[in-house]
């Protein structure tokens, strides 16, 4: 993942991807988690992508953000159902003890 402090423009692009070959390209997460990790305070970004590396960001954002939510939102409630059965089972196995 490539990030920065700017949208990536059409003009910018094909620099970034010849010199770094990202998957994805970001604004946020590594500023979020830098701090997070200078602060020791657990991080787990979900993010889904809504352009390509070959269309331009805005309009395709626009047309995918529906799905793109949609998907981080199932991807979220799944992961919390499987953290919460994690939970669960921790607690069967140490006879009901919490930690």
């Amino acid at each position: 993942m490539a990030t920065g402090e700017a949208f990536i423009t059409d003009e910018g692009r094909q620099k970034i991807l010849e010199e770094f070959a990202p998957l994805t390209v970001d604004m946020e997460t590594a500023a979020i988690a830098h701090v997070c990790y200078v602060n020791r305070v657990p991080f787990l970004a979900i993010r889904c992508v809504t352009d390509s590396a070959a269309h331009s960001g805005s309009e395709n954002f626009d047309k995918n953000c529906a799905r793109a939510s949609l998907l981080a939102k199932n991807l979220t409630e799944a992961l919390l159902r499987e953290l919460a059965a994690v939970k669960r089972l921790s607690q069967t196995k140490l006879g009901g003890i919490q930690k």
